[in-house]
């Protein structure tokens, strides 16, 4: 019986520019953490992507080609399918990690099994700029579900029992913000930290997806943390849940229904105020401040 990797790395890549992607292959294979499974798949690729792939001759590869750009959200959940590791880690064929990443996220891991889902802290690839991410579980809990994503996507690791579970994926209606709908879907059930070490280089890139799509995956994280605070907080479910729908649409509100989203979110505020302290008390309640305001742009006639 053929033993299962102990980690599943998944890394998905369409039209994957050579000298980056070559950096990211190896920054994996190259982990001081050897026993894991290495998941690649080709999203349709129509440059030479899968020749670099096959270029690697590494049993730990797993290649996958998908039959045609499936896009990205479907080509992650077809990794989390096909993985077989006690835990899965992420990397973006443009990012890479540093040497000893898969090592550390994994002893900690087992060290500490309150923890679901792990990320670490993060260098900008382009400026070298050094990007420090929440630590304390309540704090980021609390930032992810109500203020943003802390969590970078690259750097995570976390129980594949979780996802099983409870049968998560990343949300297919969730258009760019797809893993930030997973980590909240995630903390319903298990703690979140992120390691503070730079073990992860993200690189930003000005025709990345998130780079084209920001405003689109700004207004999906709204969504996203309205649904929660829906979810969490005592309210009228069915009249709030009625607003956000008219707020995905796009159609105006009227003052009532902005009135009573403005309580509501004034309550959450309070609510982060009296569990959180700076600075992250102000990175989830300029979140909140900033969805207000775009729910009372003259387009929407609230005060109309």
């Amino acid at each position: 019986m053929t033993k299962n990797p102990l980690i599943s790395v998944i890394m998905p890549a369409y039209n994957a520019k050579e000298d980056e992607f070559r950096t990211a292959i190896e920054s994996i294979l190259n982990q001081t953490f050897k026993d894991f499974e290495f998941i690649i798949i080709n999203d349709g690729s129509t440059n030479n992507t899968e020749e670099i792939i096959l270029s690697y001759n590494d049993k730990r590869i797993k290649y996958i080609k998908n039959p045609s750009n499936l896009k990205l959200i479907k080509t992650l959940n077809i990794g989390l399918e096909k993985a077989q590791g006690k835990y899965i880690a992420r990397l973006d064929s443009d990012d890479y990690s540093d040497i000893k990443r898969l090592e550390k996220q994994f002893n900690y891991l087992e060290n500490t099994p309150e923890i679901g889902l792990l990320g670490t802290f993060t260098t900008i690839i382009q400026t070298n700029e050094k990007q420090a991410m929440i630590t304390n579980p309540e704090d980021l809990k609390i930032v992810l579900r109500y203020g943003n994503n802390c969590l970078v996507h690259s750097s995570v690791m976390f129980r594949k029992s979780i996802i099983d579970k409870y049968n998560l994926r990343y949300g297919q209606y969730s258009l760019h913000a797809e893993d930030y709908k997973l980590w909240t879907e995630m903390s319903r059930y298990c703690e979140i930290t992120n390691l503070p070490e730079y073990l992860t280089f993200y690189r930003l890139s000005s025709d990345g997806i998130c780079a084209s799509n920001t405003e689109s995956q700004q207004k999906m994280t709204n969504m996203i943390i309205l649904d929660n605070i829906f979810n969490d907080f005592d309210c009228n479910k069915e009249f709030m849940y009625s607003i956000l729908t008219k707020y995905t649409k796009n159609q105006e509100l009227t003052k009532l229904e902005y009135y009573a989203v403005e309580s509501l979110l004034i309550q959450v505020i309070k609510y982060i105020q009296s569990k959180i302290t700076e600075p992250y008390y102000q990175v989830a309640v300029k979140r909140l401040l900033n969805i207000l305001k775009e729910l009372n742009t003259p387009k929407r006639n609230c005060y109309a």
